[in-house]
């Protein structure tokens, strides 16, 4: 397993979209709560994660895709934490604050759409290592390291790092190509996790730089 994939988490519509109910019910909740992690991934996140992907294609490396979302009309199937807003969203008037896997605003956000040849998979849980196949295809597919981006730093990202690391995965964490919901916890969250992730921690520009060294 020498191969490198470049995981992308939950770079969804409804994280990032201020009309989604996701967005209008945490903002309701609290005010001004999404600010930094919607800023950020859009001034740094996001452009890096788009070079990153432009930079795995030349190379024929594969991309892999983690969507947060449910599939049951209830959410009955997603983690207990996201039950519980989906409920909660309901009852303020909010509907579909975690939305359906058919539901548009679970689709990844148009700047960094799936490409055909990029694996897509849904998650119900914070690490897809819980609820999916995605060991099984990293496998199959020869990944032997993965390439850390997305959406929350100390939350999705983290968590499937450390599952990935737990099976024998390789780990690169990319700083800012990460984001979460303020500056402290991202940083504490990657420094908290560098031993068991195996302690590399890039930013976009040098790894680019050493790309064809590091995978």
């Amino acid at each position: 397993m020498d191969r490198t994939g470049l995981m992308i988490v939950d770079m969804q519509n409804y994280y990032l979209l201020p009309e989604s109910p996701f967005s209008r019910y945490f903002d309701s909740l609290y005010p001004g709560s999404l600010d930094y992690i919607r800023e950020r991934a859009n001034e740094t996140v996001i452009p890096n994660i788009a070079r990153l992907k432009r930079e795995f294609a030349k190379r024929n490396l594969p991309v892999i895709y983690l969507r947060l979302c449910g599939e049951h009309p209830d959410r009955l199937d997603l983690h207990r934490f996201f039950q519980k807003s989906h409920q909660e969203g309901l009852q303020k008037g909010f509907s579909d604050v975690y939305p359906l896997k058919t539901d548009s605003m679970s689709d990844v956000i148009e700047k960094l759409k799936p490409s055909k040849e990029d694996m897509v998979i849904t998650k119900t849980t914070f690490s897809p290592f819980s609820s999916t196949m995605i060991e099984q295809y990293l496998l199959e597919a020869g990944i032997g390291r993965l390439v850390m981006t997305g959406l929350a730093t100390s939350q999705c990202v983290e968590t499937t790092g450390r599952d990935a690391s737990e099976r024998g995965f390789d780990i690169i964490q990319l700083h800012d190509a990460q984001a979460d919901y303020d500056e402290i916890t991202h940083n504490a969250s990657l420094l908290s996790s560098r031993g068991v992730c195996g302690g590399a921690l890039y930013d976009t520009e040098l790894f680019i730089e050493m790309i064809d060294e590091l995978i």
